[in-house]
């Protein structure tokens, strides 16, 4: 899988190293303007909405409530391109990054592998750590609108779409003691995790400054495989 995922990687990077160049110093200038604010590192709060649009475990997955305070998410939005509808003041945007998702949860439970549908075991252990974690390959679409020629002077709000593909092997990690001895246990299967994700997205923020909302509107797991919740994160983003 790793050999698939790094293969995978090379590619995007130099279709986009090969969309991102070009041969004379003038064109690059045009594109290379500072206007990134997608590029950069995302940090938030990660978690899902069921079909109701709250929080709350759906009925008979009561052990996938979460802990919010421990579910983070954590992007490397590695490249960006823009096209310019009108300058910098309106571009189209899209690139490519890796967004890690961790999923705390409150029960000590693990969840199943090999199985066709998402449940939990009750597990007699009392977890300090219990997460599961994700990884997904991510591209976004987005039209991004500015208020200034000079982009740490821009007030930006940029509205789209992210598509995502689950590249990793899905993870449970898992820490313990036992009679005083710390101990740690991961856990790899795909549990179910939808391998395609595609959210509604929206940034705002000023210079080098974002906030960020993404609202999945596929589900987290497999059609019939799993509750219908969807995934969702906010936090805030540092752009270079």
């Amino acid at each position: 899988m790793k050999t698939k995922f790094y293969s995978l990687l090379a590619a995007l990077l130099l279709a986009s190293g090969s969309a991102f160049a070009c041969d004379d110093s003038t064109a690059c200038k045009k594109h290379d303007d500072g206007f990134k604010f997608w590029e950069g590192f995302d940090v938030g709060v990660n978690g899902y909405l069921n079909s109701k649009n709250t929080m709350t475990a759906p009925e008979g997955y009561d052990f996938l409530e979460l802990d919010y305070a421990r579910s983070h998410s954590f992007a490397w939005n590695m490249g960006q391109y823009n096209i310019h509808l009108c300058h910098n003041y309106v571009n189209l945007v899209t690139g490519v990054g890796l967004e890690w998702n961790s999923y705390a949860f409150r029960q000590n439970i693990s969840l199943s592998t090999n199985s066709n549908v998402v449940s939990g075991i009750q597990e007699q252990l009392d977890f300090s750590k219990n997460k599961l974690r994700t990884t997904f390959l991510t591209a976004p679409v987005m039209f991004e609108f500015n208020t200034s020629k000079n982009d740490q002077q821009s007030f930006h709000i940029a509205v789209g779409a992210t598509f995502g593909y689950n590249i990793f092997r899905n993870k449970m990690i898992q820490e313990f003691s036992v009679n005083g001895d710390e101990q740690k246990r991961k856990t790899k299967d795909d549990f179910n995790i939808n391998p395609f994700r595609y959210s509604l997205t929206a940034r705002v923020g000023y210079g080098n400054f974002t906030v960020f909302a993404n609202y999945g509107l596929s589900t987290m797991f497999k059609t019939n495989q799993g509750p219908k919740v969807y995934p969702v994160n906010a936090g805030v983003s540092l752009n270079f």
